[in-house]
């Protein structure tokens, strides 16, 4: 039936049987530890361009080896959700066939008959098998005459545990996924407010935590710019459709029918109880080894978070402090380590769960976006100082190491919860914090950018000595 919910199973690659099998859908008998927090990826892979089993194919090495950093079919994603739009029909095998894909993804739908009857194109989601699967399903939007539709899972995150407290985790919430492609060009904007409407609809259901829809929302006129917001989604992009860094369609290649714009978005619900980082494209400039475009599209990511439902996920000092943790992870030894380190512009990455481990340590990262909130910073000012605090752990300094790159600074050892740090980065450098324990799990803050505070050039400034300029 058209325009409600047809229930589907995700299907998993048995090594031992050598095929794929349709899983059990896990609302039951769950085990923790479970992540908190996912990596959401969106990318339309374009049916229409030729070679659309080798761009395909080129995609999903794109995502395993730049995206999610595996250089390797051996290595393990991220907790992660891929959301495709536009897989040819012709080339849905190749999907099913890649050995990333085998090794660590359960996949929606298991073919290409769950999609609207005469579709040549059409969604598919995959999830990363550390995360569970309670529920998929599809709803095939009944005013479409290019057999669109949305495709749902429901997945199972961990809500993390109030400091101090033994647990695991505060409990295990159901967030749904949605992936969708909407309908197309000028003469589909009739369509697309009933089908984001629909969507908004399956998402805000009582049981759920809340949900997240990402994908091709074709907003092209003007009516798309409130669409989100007339059907009580929020826009996870914050800077207007008007900015061209936001825009994802019409530059590969550049002769195209229609002006550049932001075709492709991230939207969520509004209750609370999650919270999802601002997204970021990639694929761009992207091609095949035989020189095509991967796709007329960019591609979209982003990392959700749940919280629990008394905090938000905005770090918020007092006004003398900052930059200032929450609860760094319990940790049964206490090290604790300050340095500054560079970051990849590409990778982004979740915060690790962190258990009762070893040595914590503070680290300075630069960075582009941080996925683990969105801090306040009006007090770090070049050449001035900034106290540093955390809660747990003290001791002596360890080696630090960051997963894209060397430590720029070391602060030295630290004895006590706090160091006060004389900002040596120049005025304008957006760095964050990250907490690391001798495991090498981390856990890390939001973005904040330096302040100027100096009448001199801070390479001038006395810093070695740790004064502040005059």
């Amino acid at each position: 039936m058209l325009d409600t919910p047809r229930p589907l199973r995700a299907a998993r690659f048995s090594a031992r049987k050598g095929r794929w099998i349709q899983t059990t859908n896990c609302s039951r008998g769950i085990r923790e530890p479970l992540p908190s927090w996912i990596r959401l990826v969106s990318w339309n892979v374009d049916f229409q361009t030729r070679n659309a089993k080798k761009r395909l194919m080129a995609a999903l090495l794109y995502l395993q080896r730049e995206v999610f950093r595996c250089q390797t079919p051996t290595e393990r994603p991220d907790p992660c959700c891929i959301l495709l739009q536009e897989v040819p029909v012709g080339s849905f095998t190749m999907i099913l066939t890649n050995e990333w894909v085998q090794r660590y993804f359960v996949v929606v739908p298991t073919s290409t008959d769950k999609w609207p009857a005469s579709a040549t194109y059409g969604t598919v989601t995959l999830v990363s098998r550390t995360v569970p699967v309670s529920n998929a399903f599809t709803i095939e939007f009944g005013n479409s005459s290019m057999m669109r539709n949305a495709l749902f899972v429901d997945v199972k995150l961990s809500v993390p545990a109030p400091p101090h407290t033994p647990r695991l985790s505060d409990g295990i919430a159901t967030v749904r996924v949605a992936n969708t492609h909407l309908e197309s060009l000028p003469v589909g904007a009739a369509a697309r407010p009933t089908q984001l409407r629909l969507i908004s609809e399956a998402l805000q259901e009582y049981e759920l935590r809340g949900g997240v829809v990402a994908g091709d929302m074709n907003a092209i006129g003007q009516s798309d710019m409130t669409l989100a917001e007339d059907v009580g989604l929020m826009d996870a992009w914050q800077h207007g459709d008007d900015d061209e860094e936001g825009f994802t369609w019409g530059y590969q290649p550049r002769e195209q029918p229609y002006p550049p714009a932001r075709l492709d978005k991230v939207l969520f619900t509004t209750r609370g109880g999650f919270e999802v980082e601002e997204p970021e494209r990639f694929g761009v400039g992207a091609r095949t080894e035989y020189g095509d475009w991967i796709s007329d599209h960019y591609g979209l990511m982003t990392t959700l978070h749940v919280v629990r439902e008394d905090e938000g996920m905005d770090i918020s000092p007092p006004a003398s402090l900052f930059p200032s943790f929450q609860q760094a992870p319990v940790c049964s030894r206490d090290h604790v380590q300050v340095h500054v380190r560079r970051r990849c512009p590409l990778r982004r990455w979740g915060p690790r769960p962190v258990h009762h481990q070893h040595a914590v340590s503070v680290v300075f990262a630069h960075v582009d976006t941080f996925p683990h909130g969105r801090a306040k910073s009006s007090n770090v000012v070049e050449c001035e100082p900034t106290l540093i605090t955390w809660t747990g752990g003290t001791g002596d300094i360890l080696p630090g190491a960051d997963p894209t790159g060397a430590a720029i600074e070391s602060l030295g050892q630290q004895n006590s919860t706090s160091v006060t740090w004389v900002c040596n980065i120049a005025s304008g450098t957006s760095i964050g914090l990250t907490l690391r324990d001798s495991t090498g799990a981390t856990v890390q803050s939001a973005p904040f950018t330096v302040n100027s505070g100096c009448e001199y050039p801070y390479m001038l400034c006395n810093r070695a000595s740790g004064s502040t300029c005059r």
